[in-house]
């Protein structure tokens, strides 16, 4: 298949940090780039110390796993289509949840272990995002300098903000604001949400792990996002100005920006994750091709996503009303050692 747009490059970069008050790194990230696209994840692990990391581990080697088999070789990604795409990563998170089920019905320590998850796959100028959790991706325009939430928080209290019963202001200080009633490892099956977005030479996505949310602003981060053509130097700035204001919990960062380029521009630098015995994500770079642009979507395949008519909203985000109103449906509420908490719906 041959791809219509042309000088488009992707720079990114990826960081995580423990913070200033836990001991241990719950979080779990990973950043793949190719000459024609990118795949990241941000996984926040929940459960206690040991479950949380290992959820989120498990998660993330899952994903990595079952999104690119052994016995396919990464540029046929290029030329897939996008509805293939959207149903390999549903796959993937699916067998990452029952990874993480199984574990924790054969270790009696992990029990309660769970994970956030929220990924991107961005060919040229497209992105197709997959989101359980309320880890968060961001779209941060390099036109207006806007920045809009792509990705809705499995949470108690977003729930009750979208169904009207709390203002944004009370949704800020709730008690029950860490508490999710979706999340990997909670029960067999999990449903996740798919988001299409097309994006444009300037704009970055953003995507973070709530121990960036918890003291960076919406605002703040499009700010930061926008202030250096770096993605490494951005990426460092949200985790310090995190870590500055308390650094509460962990911290994941991982930036993307769409370039504009041409065919005679050297190679560009790639961001590899390397793992240190210290608490902070070490990045090197490694020389790696421009990038080439994505292909646009099929308009004769039904399932292709209408890029050019696309309701930013998600459809079917439960609504807080609804939520507990089952008769049958009681909930858990599953708090790790750190605090953080998940609900636990149960027939």
């Amino acid at each position: 298949m041959q791809y219509p747009e042309q000088g488009i490059r992707l720079r990114s970069s990826a960081r995580t940090s423990t913070g200033q008050v836990r001991e241990n790194n719950e979080d779990n990230i990973h950043l793949w780039t190719h000459e024609n696209f990118v795949l990241a994840i941000v996984a926040d692990g929940m459960g206690g110390a040991a479950a949380g990391e290992e959820a989120s581990r498990i998660a993330v080697e899952a994903i990595k796993a079952g999104f690119t088999p052994r016995d396919q070789r990464p540029e046929t990604l290029v030329s897939v289509e996008d509805a293939v795409v959207t149903e390999r990563l549903r796959d993937a998170i699916q067998t990452a949840n029952i990874n993480i089920v199984q574990k924790a019905a054969v270790s009696p320590e992990m029990r309660g272990m769970g994970t956030t998850v929220t990924l991107a796959f961005i060919r040229g100028t497209y992105a197709i995002v997959a989101h359980v959790g309320d880890s968060r991706a961001y779209l941060v325009d390099g036109d207006d300098r806007s920045i809009t939430q792509i990705t809705s928080d499995h949470s108690f209290v977003e729930a009750l903000l979208l169904a009207g019963h709390i203002t944004p202001e009370q949704a800020e200080d709730h008690p029950m604001k860490n508490v999710l009633y979706r999340a990997l490892g909670q029960a067999e099956d999990v449903d996740v949400d798919m988001y299409y977005k097309r994006l444009h030479v300037g704009d970055r996505l953003v995507l973070c792990s709530d121990g960036l949310t918890r003291h960076v602003k919406p605002n703040e981060i499009a700010k930061l996002a926008l202030a250096d053509a770096n993605p490494d130097i951005v990426s460092q700035n949200l985790i310090d100005l995190a870590n500055a204001r308390g650094g509460e919990d962990n911290v994941s960062v991982i930036v993307i920006s769409v370039e504009g380029t041409t065919t005679n521009n050297p190679p560009e630098k790639e961001a590899v994750i390397i793992n240190p015995s210290d608490e902070d994500e070490t990045l090197v770079l490694k020389d790696r091709m421009p990038m080439r642009s994505s292909q646009l979507p099929d308009e004769e395949n039904e399932a292709s996503p209408d890029y050019d008519n696309l309701d930013d909203t998600q459809p079917g985000v439960p609504q807080g009303s609804l939520l507990f109103d089952d008769p049958k449906m009681t909930a858990e509420r599953l708090r790790d050692e750190d605090g953080d908490t998940t609900l636990q719906l149960r027939d």
